[in-house]
């Protein structure tokens, strides 16, 4: 299975072990060091592969819903924690852990992914239909985006990186870092292509910062995360495009995928900044490389 649901009761212990079982000392644990790694009991016929999603749902009369994000790290084994009868013991690495209370609510769960049913998730897990994973994603990263972040979330002071449970894992290298957007090679094919001129608003890095600024030069990935799905491969120059970090800083702030460079263009030009197609400088002439790379750009961005 690619993802799965798995339900806590607050009442209860959180997860089984090793330490204490404290939920609220886990979110601390995520919420200080970006990690909290626990063992779940799963049943013996369940296969949980490592590399699955892995959604807390809070269960009980009171906060239901969706409390955290995590990814399973190890398959189901016995353990000394749990009798052999009662089932087999799964690696789960929590990313994201809610506070008590602050879940999305079961209500609009129901709404959004309707094809899982929210009344029956099992503790030991219930499995996320495929074509609900998305739904899933995307319902849970504007809920994210909607609330006020803690203000020591990685997220929330660079929001080029992605919010855990926001993308799948087959697009991430470790927990909160876009490999497409890092891997030194599709970086490295994205700008042979297009050139260091920002998709969005035409700034040269290397014009302005010289040799520096052409090797800070950022890309974005333009295809949404929600059209993300497992077995995925990139093609580093339809879609990768470069941008400076302001511009690539703001497209990730869209909700709930990231703004487009055309998007990017119209804020630009509706809050008179830099004029898309114009100089980098103002009473500057762009290079005959800096107008194709732009012209490339845009055609991409036209036919997507």
């Amino acid at each position: 299975m690619a993802a799965v649901v798995l339900g806590w009761n607050p009442a209860t212990a959180f997860g089984a072990g090793p330490g204490p079982a404290d939920y609220r000392s886990a979110a601390s644990t995520v919420q200080r060091t970006g990690l909290y790694a626990t063992r779940w009991r799963v049943g013996h016929g369940q296969q949980f592969d490592p590399g699955t999603d892995a959604w807390l749902f809070a269960q009980g009369r009171h906060g239901r819903g969706l409390l955290g994000h995590g990814v399973v790290a190890s398959a189901p084994q016995p353990g000394a924690a749990l009798p052999a009868r009662l089932g087999l013991l799964a690696g789960i690495v929590f990313d994201l852990l809610l506070a008590p209370g602050d879940a999305l609510p079961a209500e609009g769960l129901a709404e959004l992914v309707p094809e899982l049913n929210w009344n029956a998730v099992r503790s030991t897990g219930t499995a996320v239909p495929a074509h609900s994973e998305v739904p899933l994603r995307t319902a849970w990263t504007t809920f994210l985006r909607s609330r006020p972040a803690p203000a020591d979330w990685l997220a929330a002071a660079d929001p080029t990186v992605p919010l855990p449970g926001s993308l799948p894992q087959d697009s991430l290298r470790t927990v909160g870092i876009n490999r497409y957007e890092h891997d030194p090679d599709a970086v490295r094919q994205c700008v042979s292509f297009h050139g260091t001129s920002c998709a969005a608003c035409g700034l040269s890095m290397d014009r302005i910062y010289g040799p520096a600024g052409a090797a800070f030069v950022q890309v974005h990935h333009i295809v949404p995360p929600s059209a993300i799905t497992p077995g995925y491969a990139l093609d580093p120059v339809a879609d990768l495009v470069p941008l400076c970090p302001n511009c690539h800083a703001v497209a990730h702030l869209g909700i709930p995928d990231p703004y487009t460079p055309g998007e990017l263009r119209r804020m630009l030009a509706a809050a008179g900044g830099p004029v898309p197609g114009g100089g980098p400088i103002t009473g500057s002439v762009a290079t005959d490389r800096e107008l194709e790379a732009r012209e490339d750009a845009a055609r991409l961005r036209d036919n997507g």
